[in-house]
């Protein structure tokens, strides 16, 4: 005879300006530290758990959950947006309770009834790129406001290079390149002194 597990795992899903809302897999009401965890109706296998690194932190984590008050369309208009997730290991006999992982979370999918939510750790706020993107190519996507060009205006399907000699000569929207076109590159950095170089301190692209 198998012996029967008193363990169960218990979610916290906060959600700035909502209300938190309290899960788990068990088949009953939990109660723990003040909160009521309503039971999911995933069944067996609701939780897929994948991680990458060295470090617990690292990666993500997925979970399907079936999330009470909020719609999909919530959930699509951003409802889950800078929202953090907190999964615990818990004992439903003696109480003891061990968290397992909390971090924020990240893409949210769809499949049937059911959320797929993306849970990243701390370590992935080092692969968020934050600031400028200091380049000769410019860093608007062709069409969006930061480019200020309407895609409507061209209909034939032209693509935009990047490059700032486009952006005048092509587009006509040099006033808005996103990018350093004068920016020295390493073929600078690396080539050597010319005797026909002219030193007078003034721009090298004059």
């Amino acid at each position: 005879m198998s012996d029967v597990t008193t363990l169960c795992h218990l979610w916290v899903v906060d959600i700035p300006t909502r209300t938190p809302i309290y899960l788990t897999d068990h088949d009953d009401i939990i109660y723990y530290d003040g909160q009521t965890y309503h039971p999911q109706n995933s069944g067996e296998g609701a939780v897929t758990e994948t991680r990458s690194g060295l470090a617990i932190d690292s990666g993500g984590v997925s979970t399907r959950l079936t999330l009470p008050n909020l719609s999909a369309q919530d959930i699509r208009g951003g409802a889950l947006d800078g929202g953090q997730l907190t999964q615990y290991r818990h004992d439903w006999r003696s109480g003891e309770t061990v968290l397992l992982f909390k971090g924020r979370i990240g893409e949210v999918s769809f499949s049937g009834d059911e959320i797929s939510i993306e849970w990243l750790g701390q370590s992935s706020l080092l692969d968020r790129s934050t600031g400028r993107v200091f380049s000769r190519q410019c860093d608007a996507s062709f069409g969006d406001a930061k480019c200020g060009l309407s895609l409507s205006d061209f209909p034939d399907g032209t693509v935009c290079p990047r490059s700032f000699q486009a952006c005048h000569d092509q587009f006509s929207n040099s006033v808005n390149f996103r990018g350093f076109p004068y920016l020295l590159g390493d073929d600078v950095l690396q080539a050597g002194v010319s005797d026909s170089d002219i030193r007078d301190r003034s721009s090298r692209y004059r």
